[in-house]
């Protein structure tokens, strides 16, 4: 006679983490492409979209330093959306010095960044950029300026969900592979005043077209100031 012994809590272990990494490579994921616009109905660039599933995935830092560079008295890119733990790479390519510094942003200047920094970066030559690094590890916003040159602005947002995204020229943007269930659609845009309202949308199998629009008009961006005069 034979007897049939209970698994062991090892194999219990095994066969619980087996569904559900089984479950995990089964379960649908939907691509999402959210389109915004301001209050107006025009197309809304640069704004930022995170979509945050019900149950957090945190992001994976880049293993390569993201650039941010220094060209015609601007930031490039204006916005520039990373996960925390990410190095910044700030590189010059105008033929003068300039400051990098995080600085309070908001349309009122009264919105701290969410982590201080301040270097300098001296002046394109003998073709070479002069470049340095910052790890960003809060989350949340940070403006950028310059102490040279007061006009220069950019910004970072920080974002905590894998899928967050800057909108094209066309207020659009494209995020792939978010999991079923709900998740919550956020906007940030470096004019806004107050905080835009949140969305919740179902996750499913089918791709989605989803129409945002925030809650205000952002102002023109300056065109870029004249370069100073060579010394």
């Amino acid at each position: 006679m034979s007897l049939s012994l209970p698994p062991s809590p090892a194999a219990l272990r095994f066969f619980w983490l087996l569904s559900l990494t089984s479950a995990a490579a089964t379960a649908p994921a939907a691509d999402f492409t959210i389109s915004v616009q301001k209050a107006d109905g025009s197309p809304a660039a640069d704004t930022v979209v995170a979509l945050e599933p019900a149950r957090a995935v945190p992001p994976q830092p880049p293993t390569e330093p993201v650039v941010i560079t220094q060209r015609d008295l601007r930031f490039v890119p204006y916005v520039t959306v990373v996960p925390p733990g990410t190095v910044l790479r700030f590189s010059n390519q105008d033929r003068y010095d300039h400051h990098v510094r995080s600085m309070p942003g908001g349309p009122l200047g009264n919105v701290p960044p969410a982590q201080q920094f301040e270097l300098r970066l001296k002046a394109f030559a003998d073709g070479r950029s002069d470049s340095a690094d910052v790890k960003v590890d809060t989350p949340g916003a940070i403006t950028l300026g310059c102490h040279i040159h007061g006009s220069m602005r950019g910004h970072v947002m920080v974002g905590t969900s894998p899928w967050t995204a800057v909108t094209d020229e066309h207020g659009q943007v494209r995020l792939r592979g978010v999991p079923d269930g709900a998740v919550q659609l956020r906007l940030w845009h470096p004019d806004q005043l107050v905080e835009q309202p949140v969305q919740t949308l179902q996750s499913g199998a089918a791709a989605q077209l989803v129409q945002a629009t925030l809650n205000f008009n952002p102002r023109k961006r300056r065109a870029p100031a004249p370069p100073p005069p060579a010394r």
